[in-house]
C-alpha cells in the first residue's frame, strides 16, 4: 500500500482488513455461518480501533447474516445498534438499511402490523433516492400485505417492484422479486406465471452465483413442478435446494421469507421471500 502513494495500514486496521476479506469469501462461496463468524471478529477488531464507519458496517452485516441464518435476537441486536451509529455519521444509506433490517425482523417474527408500517415509513423517505432499498421496502410490503391476507396490496407492491428492478439492473434483486411474485401467484393458483417467474429466478441467480436465493428458488420451483404433474422433476429441484440450503446453512423457510444481507458491500440483492 505505501508503494501506491498511501499510508501502510495499522496492524489493527490490517487485522480488521483480514477478517473483513475472510468473510467476503465465506460469503461469496455461501458458508453463511462461517462468513457470520468472520464478520464478529472483524466487527471485533473495528470495536478495539474505535473506526466507527467499519463498526457501523460490520454491525449491518451481522444482522443481514444472523437474519439469513434464523437468529432473529443476534440480527435485532446488530440493526439496533446500526441505526444509532448510522444518524451520528449521518449516513442516510446505512440508516436505511437498519431500519429496513429492523422491519424483516419483525416480519420474520410475525409482527406483520410493526413490519408493514415500518417498510412503508422507509419507502416514503427514500423513494427516488435509493432504489435498492426502495425494492426492499417494496418486497417487505408485498411479504407483510400478503401475511396479512391483503392480496391486492401484496400484488400491488410487488408489481411496482418488478420493473424497478429491471431497470436498477442488479440480478439479486430482480430474482428476489421475481421470487416473490411467484410465491404469491403459486397461492393464488397461478401455477404457469409462478413457473415462468422462477424460471428467470433461477437463471438469474446461478449467474449471480447467489446460493443462497437460489436454494429458496428451487424449492418454490419444486412446488410448481409437483402441481403441473412433474413429480421426478420436482424431486430433482427440491433436492438441489435442500442441498444448498445444507451447505449454506440455512434453514428450510415459510414461504415469504429468503436470505438478506443488508450492506452493499456483501451483497446488494437484499431479499426477502
Amino acid at each position: 500500500l505505501a508503494a501506491c502513494g498511501g499510508p501502510a495500514p495499522t496492524p489493527l486496521q490490517s487485522q480488521y482488513q483480514r477478517e473483513t476479506e475472510r468473510a467476503l469469501r465465506y460469503h461469496a462461496r455461501g458458508e453463511l455461518s462461517r462468513a457470520l463468524a468472520a464478520w464478529q471478529e472483524s466487527l471485533r477488531w473495528a470495536e478495539v480501533a474505535d473506526d466507527r464507519p467499519a463498526m457501523l458496517a460490520q454491525e449491518l452485516n451481522v444482522g443481514a447474516l444472523a437474519l439469513a441464518l434464523g437468529d432473529w435476537a443476534l440480527a435485532e441486536r446488530s440493526f439496533q445498534r446500526a441505526h444509532p451509529m448510522a444518524a451520528a455519521l449521518s449516513d442516510s444509506v446505512s440508516e436505511s438499511r437498519a431500519r429496513l433490517g429492523l422491519a424483516q425482523v419483525s416480519l420474520r417474527q410475525g409482527r406483520f402490523g410493526d413490519a408493514r408500517w415500518a417498510f412503508q415509513q422507509v419507502l416514503d423517505d427514500i423513494r427516488g433516492r435509493d432504489a435498492a432499498a426502495a425494492l426492499v421496502a417494496l418486497n417487505g410490503l408485498g411479504l407483510t400485505h400478503q401475511a396479512l391476507g391483503q392480496t391486492a396490496a401484496a400484488r400491488a407492491a410487488l408489481a411496482e417492484a418488478e420493473p424497478l428492478a429491471r431497470v436498477h439492473g442488479d440480478r439479486r434483486l430482480l430474482a428476489a422479486t421475481l421470487a416473490n411474485r411467484a410465491a404469491l401467484a403459486l397461492r393464488a393458483g397461478e401455477v404457469e406465471s409462478a413457473g415462468r417467474s422462477l424460471e428467470e429466478a433461477v437463471e438469474l441467480d446461478r449467474a449471480a452465483e447467489n446460493l443462497p436465493g437460489l436454494a429458496h428458488d428451487l424449492l418454490l420451483l419444486a412446488q410448481v413442478r409437483e402441481r403441473q404433474g412433474e413429480a421426478r422433476a420436482a424431486l430433482n429441484l427440491a433436492r438441489q435446494g435442500r442441498t444448498i440450503l445444507q451447505h449454506t446453512g440455512q434453514h428450510p423457510q415459510l414461504p415469504g421469507a429468503n436470505e438478506s444481507p443488508v450492506s452493499g458491500s456483501v451483497n446488494p440483492g437484499v431479499r426477502l421471500r
